[in-house]
């Protein structure tokens, strides 16, 4: 999953960049606001795109002393500031350019120039998002879900931010020029202000949905129901389990789950897997009191050996059927 989002990232930066490029050479040479806010709406994908790189390549440090469940969570730590990135310098300044020329406006000389410097910009970033769709469609084939739940659920925020930020930056291009070509068709500069507030507004939804998906694994996100109730399902099968007393699972990192659990075990089931006839010779030959403790005590560890054994085993059959369980603590009730 990790390496589909880098490769999502880093094409989106590099697109980026020769966009913002490109923007501000067009703003430069027509004085559009539209072209502007188009120009600072690139600066902050490309921005916020190296921060959520950052934050991938942060998160594969392993575990240590000081983080024994490793650094996974830093990708929406990272993630988190990307949005709010987007948020006020994304969609806070391009809505404040947007008002200064609603209010001043001033003559815009819209020529070939505007036009070229918009194809350019929808193809390089139309090329970004078909990267970010493409990866995401394979993420949720390999999951076994749908491309619109896989998005809607925000089973990767990285991945979904490269994805919203390059939809967003396509769907700001056509803003841009519908509203540059009604300001030419009418000759009313109202046009040219009014595209910078809606890119903004744009940008401001994509870093709220995307601040919010990051706070929830940022506080502990729960596993989905259907694979909690797959490991709930494979506890339960073990016919050495009488009841699961309590039972958490949550998301450590993208892609690993921590799983926690009382259960139960029959001990009947466990004794008789534990003691042997000899065993039974042994207690029916005691001589005395001190010589049937003596061996009830060593039977005793046994059988104790045998629940943490149970349980070991169980741990090992969750790990081998939900692969992303890789932190999971069976404790006996």
């Amino acid at each position: 999953m990790s390496g589909s989002s880098t490769v999502s990232v880093i094409t989106g930066v590099s697109a980026n960049i020769l966009v913002t490029i490109a923007k501000f050479i067009g703003w430069g040479m027509t004085g559009s606001s539209a072209l502007l806010s188009e120009a600072i709406h690139s600066v902050a994908d490309t921005s916020n795109q190296a921060l959520l790189l950052l934050g991938l390549k942060r998160s594969e440090r392993p575990a240590d002393a000081h983080h024994p469940f490793g650094y996974g969570r830093d990708r929406f730590f990272w993630g988190l500031v990307s949005a709010l990135g987007i948020f006020f310098v994304g969609a806070g300044v391009t809505i404040m350019h947007g008002i200064e020329a609603l209010i001043d406006p001033h003559h815009v000389d819209h020529g070939v120039a505007t036009w070229v410097v918009l194809a350019i910009a929808l193809v390089l970033e139309g090329g970004a998002l078909t990267v970010a769709v493409r990866g995401i469609a394979r993420e949720a084939r390999r999951m076994g879900m749908s491309f619109r739940r896989y998005v809607a659920e925000g089973k990767d925020p990285t991945a979904l931010a490269v994805l919203l930020e390059d939809g967003a930056a396509v769907f700001g291009v056509l803003i841009a020029a519908v509203c540059i070509l009604l300001a030419e068709v009418t000759g009313e500069l109202f046009w040219d202000g009014l595209a910078s507030i809606l890119i903004g507004l744009l940008l401001a939804f994509v870093a709220i949905f995307l601040i919010a998906k990051n706070r929830a694994y940022l506080i502990t996100k729960a596993i989905d129901h259907d694979v909690a109730d797959k490991v709930r399902a494979i506890i339960e099968a073990d016919d050495a389990v009488e009841h699961i007393s309590s039972f958490t699972g949550t998301v450590a990192a993208l892609g690993t789950y921590r799983i926690a659990a009382d259960i139960d075990f029959d001990g009947a089931k466990i004794a008789e897997r534990v003691v042997t006839p000899e065993d039974l010779a042994a207690i029916r030959g005691a001589k005395d009191d001190d010589e049937l403790m003596a061996y009830l005590g060593g039977l005793a560890d046994r059988l104790i050996d045998g629940v943490g054994d149970e349980a070991d085993e169980l741990e090992e059959r969750i790990r081998a059927q939900v692969p992303e369980a890789r932190y999971v603590d069976l404790e006996q009730d």
